[in-house]
């Protein structure tokens, strides 16, 4: 049957499937997404909006629904609840990369905001999220992708990943024959893989990023991320240490900021004055030491705008 959608009968919900895929950004997820998005019964959302829940669109043109969306705000328990209150009944599937690498690279884009609020939270929060994720797939024995695995062995891969989810294999996962304009939602993506898709998963694929970089991750955050995703490391055959390439100068870890946040810039375009509030709070923050450094009368007085919308949005 064409169409994939939710029917109601006498107050009853009629359950259809829906194959959710979640994953950490820079995880390689949005490629996974679009190997699956390929297949000739599947349609659905390429990437989520990380900061709010899936809204899928029905009916869809294809028998079986798809959607992947970024572990940052929900981890995958708070999405898959929130589908099937919705009607769905979820297939879960997630994507696996060393957190090292992912990490290295969310520190360098400008996405990759290390916040403080609940729609851009810390890095290390999504990757608490997501290790609390990896635990449940492993407890429940639901399939789990290995991004390494599929750089080195692309069709092998993903037709395990076939198999785990009880679906039959379809070439067009590999040779990619639908535009972007056949697929139901591709509003949202990883910038890095729009970039550099290629007309092919095989023409698409960097081998080189299986190497594990760690060069613009602070000592501290480095030491944290091996210690804590030790057990995952392990199972998932990761290099238990990777050695530390920061150089002895930077910062020991990377620390979460208000100003990191699109809030914080919807408040400076909205009302330019906090910005100045903003460096005048560094200005305080990094004299703390100095006890004769007293700030003007009123000058901080404003700062609870920074640290809550309600009152200017």
């Amino acid at each position: 049957m064409v169409g994939t959608g939710l029917t109601d009968r006498g107050g009853d919900v009629m359950r259809s499937t829906l194959y959710l895929c979640g994953g950490l950004q820079s995880s390689g997820s949005t490629l996974v997404s679009w190997c699956f998005l390929q297949r000739e019964d599947m349609d659905g959302i390429l990437d989520a909006r990380f900061d709010a829940l899936p809204q899928f669109p029905r009916p869809l043109n294809r028998p079986r629904a798809w959607c992947k969306f970024t572990v940052a705000c929900f981890d995958f328990s708070d999405v898959q609840s929130y589908l099937e209150d919705e009607g769905w009944s979820v297939r879960p599937v997630l994507v696996v990369r060393d957190v090292r690498a992912v990490f290295n690279s969310l520190i360098q884009k400008p996405w990759g905001r290390n916040g403080i609020t609940a729609d851009d939270p810390p890095l290390r929060l999504r990757l608490r999220r997501f290790l609390r994720d990896w635990r449940l797939f492993r407890d429940r024995g639901w399939p789990m992708l290995r991004y390494e695995q599929l750089l080195g062995d692309p069709l092998g891969t993903l037709k395990r990943a076939c198999d785990g989810l009880e679906l039959p294999w379809d070439g067009a996962m590999v040779t990619w024959p639908k535009a972007p304009k056949q697929i139901c939602d591709c509003t949202f993506g990883n910038p890095t893989f729009v970039r550099t898709r290629g007309s092919g998963l095989t023409s698409t694929l960097d081998p080189s990023l299986a190497q594990v970089r760690v060069d613009h991750i602070p000592p501290g955050d480095l030491e944290w991320i091996e210690r804590e995703f030790a057990e995952m490391n392990r199972a998932m055959g990761y290099a238990e240490h990777v050695p530390d390439a920061v150089a002895a100068s930077e910062p020991h870890r990377a620390v979460p900021r208000f100003e990191n946040t699109r809030r914080y810039e919807r408040l400076r375009r909205k009302h330019p004055f906090v910005n100045i509030i903003a460096v005048a709070r560094h200005a305080l923050d990094g004299s703390s030491r100095n006890r004769d450094t007293v700030p003007a009368p009123g000058q901080f007085e404003n700062c609870v705008l920074l640290h809550g919308s309600d009152p200017v949005e």
